[in-house]
């Protein structure tokens, strides 16, 4: 009986389950996999097929497809699924990201021959990866000991294991093309190979660990976190917290503990949040009976700081008075770069760029590693102004800090400069046409909304469709409207098609357009 990887058995799954004729660039995006693999793993298919008594159809120009009634498909599907000989085949990127994580949480050093056991790869293979990992190492602050006659072991002090943990269950290596967990709200922490963990003894292994993380638990405990501070971080910041959290735990009941330092502790514990950081460390420690010391509470304090959040936490400016007049320093000299002089009373640019400021700036301070896909916002396509402006600040916060933002956060600054310009600029629109064959009242409401998302945006003037003339075109600024316009208006670029009700996707339109 032939033996199939991973990849033949997850391919059959998909043949089975669409019951169709299936291109292989189709089965490649559905698997993660690449034409070329795919087409590389037919043969097995087809020998498997061919062992229980089935042909794999192939189609030229449409794909693959097994042509048996509903039924067959079922009891085929029920074999590959208990079959016992499977062979996992891990890429390359998961193959290293499995090893750095079995290393890093490994107290004891392994010698070549283990890891090559636990991975069935050849020693050569081996040797390459862990070039790979010990090169990522470094950049962490790490060493990987490599020793004839002593074996293989990440060494480096507790605070960059742990960084370099969550970095690696967040997907964030040099080598996390193809990611081994991910993590979400619902299910906290999940392992993607763990229905293939008994195949190979290095995913089981891993798995083992991962299972033993309380990622669940710390994600519930974020939540308590923000009630006792009066405030909400991020969604993707609750995330990040509950899995640094978790890691902590795990480590400390590993008689693992972070060295912070007297001094670092005395200022948090004077602090409003070092309350909230014992709770959360009380309640971790109990559930995993282990004591937890001051050095790891502040630990937590200081993820918790340097957490992005959508609010300033109640009393956060008042012990950190650097950063209020820092923030009217900053508002005073916006305004004046943009020449718009009440965009320094601009709470929400105000909040936001305290929301992205304060946190970096503990990050920096205790040097602590944020994932940069949440910190890394889309600039827009015009920017140089607001760019320019953003760089400013940067030197700005340089002074008053100390701290020098990194390029992500100056992007995050670029962003809320061109939301508060587009907030706060003086629309020089002297007429704009509002369009809605549906009755003045459905044309009131959308005037209402309209006023209510666009303050600035005045002059706005009712009229009927069959009222429209090219000279009411050419002289309006802007023209919206609820039904599409006759074919001699309809390609205008000061027209936007919009519902009544003004939907999110409206607003994009109507900003973008007067962006």
């Amino acid at each position: 009986m032939i033996t199939l990887t991973t990849r033949q058995r997850d391919i059959l799954r998909v043949l089975l389950d669409v019951n169709r004729p299936i291109g292989s660039v189709e089965l490649a995006g559905r698997l993660h996999l690449t034409p070329r693999q795919v087409a590389y793993c037919m043969q097995g298919v087809r020998v498997w097929l061919k062992q229980h008594d089935q042909d794999l159809v192939v189609l030229p120009g449409v794909g693959f497809a097994v042509q048996v009634e509903s039924e067959q498909a079922r009891e085929l599907a029920q074999k590959v699924n208990i079959h016992s000989g499977i062979q996992i085949i891990l890429s390359v990127s998961q193959r290293q990201q499995l090893l750095a994580l079995f290393l890093l949480t490994r107290v004891e050093p392994f010698i070549l021959t283990q890891l090559e056991q636990l991975s069935q790869v050849s020693r050569m293979t081996i040797l390459k990866d862990l070039d790979e990992i010990e090169k990522w190492m470094q950049s962490r602050r790490l060493t990987l000991i490599r020793k004839p006659h002593f074996g293989i072991q990440a060494s480096g002090v507790e605070h960059d294991c742990q960084q370099a943990l969550a970095e690696l269950l967040w997907g964030e290596t040099s080598f996390s093309g193809d990611p081994v967990t991910e993590i979400t709200h619902a299910e906290g922490l999940k392992f993607n190979l763990q229905s293939d963990a008994q195949h190979l003894p290095l995913v089981q292994a891993v798995g083992d660990y991962l299972a033993s993380l309380p990622t669940r638990r710390a994600i519930g405990l974020v939540a308590k976190a923000e009630e006792q501070l009066g405030g909400r971080f991020t969604d993707d910041a609750v995330l990040h917290l509950a899995l640094v959290f978790a890691i902590l735990s795990k480590r400390i009941q590993g008689g693992n503990h972070l060295e912070v330092g007297q001094k670092s502790i005395e200022s948090l514990q004077s602090a409003k949040i070092w309350a909230v950081a014992s709770y959360v460390a009380g309640r971790l420690g109990r559930e995993s009976s282990s004591l937890w010391q001051p050095d790891d509470v502040a630990g937590v304090a200081m993820e918790m700081m340097a957490a992005p959040r959508n609010e300033v936490f109640p009393g956060e400016l008042e012990r950190e008075s650097d950063f209020s007049a820092l923030s009217e320093r900053l508002m005073e000299h916006i305004s004046y770069s943009f020449g718009i002089p009440k965009i320094k009373h601009d709470r929400t640019l105000q909040n936001g760029l305290l929301n992205n400021i304060i946190p970096a700036y503990y990050r920096q301070r205790y040097n602590l590693w944020f994932p940069v896909a949440l910190n890394n916002a889309s600039l827009p396509d015009k920017h140089d102004e607001e760019f320019l402006v953003a760089q400013e600040i940067s030197q700005l916060v340089h002074e008053f800090t100390g701290v020098t933002l990194p390029q992500s956060e100056i992007n995050n600054l670029v962003v809320l400069l061109r939301a508060a310009f587009i907030r706060n600029r003086a629309y020089r629109f002297n007429r704009v046409i509002v369009i809605c064959p549906s009755g003045m009242a459905t044309a009131q409401l959308l005037v209402a909304r309209l006023h209510a998302r666009f303050p600035n945006l005045s002059n706005l003037e009712v009229i009927s469709l069959r009222d429209l003339t090219p000279a009411l075109v050419s002289s309006s600024d802007l023209i919206l409207t609820t039904v599409p316009l006759p074919r001699q208006y309809s390609n205008n670029p000061k027209v936007i098609l919009v519902h009544p009700l003004l939907m999110p996707e409206d607003i994009e339109a109507i900003t973008q357009f007067l962006s």
